[in-house]
């Protein structure tokens, strides 16, 4: 998982703003359904504030193989 989730949360919110729920991709008519995407908006926030809360990792010392 990505550390930082910035620039999912940027597209999702700019495809909930905009409103749309059908998009065309080479062709290919996409259904989206705007509650999934504010669900999915929710999760990636928790993610990124369940990391920001925790300590980055300096070094680590392993101590098998002595």
């Amino acid at each position: 998982m990505d550390q930082d989730n910035t620039a999912k949360l940027a597209t999702l919110r700019e495809l909930l703003e905009s409103g749309a729920t059908t998009v065309n991709v080479d062709g290919v008519s996409v259904t989206i359904d705007l509650a999934s995407v504010r669900q999915e908006i929710r999760r990636l926030q928790a993610a990124d504030s369940v990391q920001r809360n925790r300590r980055p990792v300096a070094s680590r010392i392993l101590t098998s193989g002595f």
